[in-house]
């Protein structure tokens, strides 16, 4: 999935290994009660500002997608939603996607491609 915007110099796409890494990541971070949670209704509503957040000040986080019917639905809405924010999608798993965007202070150091 490449989910990439030209007006970000920080959008990179990621590779197999560097999303492996992030879904490893956000387990530890999940275990330690660190990891942003978000319930996206509707990916084309406003109401995208607490996932903004917690992209800007995270870099990771976990969004349950409660509008998507199908597990098929929620891989197109989590794509929707990355485009939307600018960010890659670095894991569906059922109605529940990860999204990582990277912040010009690199909160998480991704492994080299």
């Amino acid at each position: 999935l490449l989910c990439l915007s030209a007006l970000s110099p920080f959008a990179v796409p990621l590779t197999g290994a560097q999303r492996r890494y992030l879904r490893a990541h956000a387990g530890r971070l999940t275990s330690e009660k660190l990891l942003p949670r978000a319930l996206v209704l509707d990916p084309a509503a406003g109401s995208l500002g607490e996932i903004e957040d917690a992209l800007s000040t995270r870099e990771l986080v976990r969004c349950k997608l409660g509008a998507a019917k199908k597990k098929a639905e929620a891989r197109s809405m989590a794509t929707e939603l990355a485009t939307r924010l600018d960010a890659e999608v670095a894991q569906v798993i059922g109605h529940t996607c990860l999204l990582y965007r990277q912040s010009p202070q690199r909160i998480i150091e991704l492994p080299p491609e």
